[in-house]
């Protein structure tokens, strides 16, 4: 067996599965490590289900596949101790999360244990007034909402990147032509804001309305995984969003109305797999 940084990050998944001790969650001990096992395994797995934590999605997401032991670490702590660190980033979620009872609302069905604690907890404690504390509903939708500052904080925080250049707006759309001139590339990763609503296929009148009501505001990050092609009337390309990849061809007129930029973290190159 390799001594390799998944293989170390198994052996500490492993130890927490093995160890005694009383969690300040309410979770189950064995769910939450096979998951941080399946996660080591394939990082792209990780998933906020109907929960609207994309912003701490990405940033796990990332983590893992950059620097899994770290990921892994933060995992562990967060559940022996209910805190935790990210880099020099205090990750301290408030007792009414960490006693929180998990799964009380349907709407966290497909946010496997391990994923709703590491993600809640950080955007919980990211929090200075809405504190994230419900699963589910509008105060939630509320709650969990990532701004640009804080994921480029979160990453910085990790260490895995030199620079993270913030090219987002929140009012004004960035365009086309801003997408077309982003690469992904083995030491950078581009995390997308846009409206959810982009991904949207509204038949009736009333859905096209609100959708162009709510993607009025910019609600939700993804990873893009390809060049942004645009043809005259079409755009097309491939992201990471949901627990996978996926890719999408949008009217182009679409794709301006519901992109709000990028935010650009640069690192040292690392080993992983170029983009294909």
């Amino acid at each position: 067996m390799s001594g390799g940084p998944a293989d170390q990050a198994h052996k500490i998944v492993a130890a927490l599965r093995a160890g005694g001790g009383v969690t300040p969650w309410r979770l189950d001990r064995f769910a939450v490590t096979d998951r941080l096992h399946e996660l080591v395994a394939d990082p792209t797995r990780i998933r906020q289900g109907g929960l609207n934590l994309c912003g701490p999605a990405a940033l796990c997401k990332v983590w893992l596949e950059r620097d899994p032991v770290a990921a892994v670490t933060y995992a562990v702590r967060l559940f022996d101790c209910g805190r935790a660190q990210i880099g020099p980033l205090p990750v301290r979620p408030s007792r009414r999360l960490v006693r929180s009872e998990y799964g009380r609302t349907r709407r966290p069905v497909d946010c496997p244990q391990a994923d709703w604690m590491m993600m809640a907890a950080l955007r919980d404690a990211s929090n200075r007034f809405l504190r994230y504390a419900r699963q589910g509903g509008v105060r939630e939708a509320a709650a969990a909402m990532t701004l640009p500052g804080a994921l480029a904080g979160w990453l910085t925080a990790t260490g895995e990147f030199t620079s993270v250049r913030d090219e987002t707006n929140l009012v004004l759309r960035k365009g086309t032509g801003h997408a077309t001139r982003l690469t992904p590339s083995p030491d950078q990763e581009l995390f997308l804001l846009v409206a959810l609503e982009m991904f949207h296929r509204a038949h009736s009148v009333l859905g096209k309305v609100r959708d162009l009501v709510v993607g009025q505001i910019p609600n939700h990050w993804v990873i893009l995984g390809s060049p942004v092609e645009a043809g005259l009337r079409s755009v097309r390309f491939r992201f990471w969003s949901w627990g996978a990849d996926h890719t999408v061809v949008v009217d182009r007129s679409t794709f301006d109305r519901y992109y709000y930029g990028c935010l650009v973290a640069e690192s040292a190159l690392r080993t992983r797999p170029a983009v294909s």
